[in-house]
């Protein structure tokens, strides 16, 4: 294995763990369109953003399991499948993770190393982006 390899895996363990309890391992925000949502739908939202597993090669090349998209649908349910109608999708939300130094100043130098990087974890509305 590869140091390259044991950095992506210990990258995707954290950030499975900051969107496992946000606001609790990571800093956690919301945008003023997701804020704007109905209760129901930002817990949908939340729910979705927690329970996240749809990671592939488009949303996750490099295996860290930071971005996520989620889709309300026509019928007011939320998913992580994208619908094959376009028309069927309501709202799309997108999770990021980013990483910073614990001074949230720069970029982590080390976003492998929990004890030298700040995760923040931001869900927003897709056209908030």
């Amino acid at each position: 294995m590869t140091d390259q390899t044991d950095r992506a895996d210990a990258i995707r363990v954290l950030n499975d763990a900051a969107r496992a309890i946000p606001g609790v391992t990571c800093r956690a925000n919301i945008t003023i369109g997701v804020q704007s949502l109905s209760e129901a739908d930002r817990v949908a939202v939340l729910r979705n953003v927690v329970g996240f597993s749809k990671f592939d090669g488009d949303n996750d090349p490099h295996g860290e399991r930071d971005f996520g998209t989620i889709y309300k649908l026509a019928s007011g349910d939320w998913t992580q499948n994208r619908p094959t109608d376009s028309n069927d999708i309501a709202e799309t939300v997108f999770w990021k993770i980013d990483y910073y130094d614990n001074r949230l100043e720069y970029g982590s130098e080390a976003p492998w190393d929990a004890s030298k990087t700040t995760r923040v974890l931001t869900i927003m509305l897709a056209s908030e982006y």
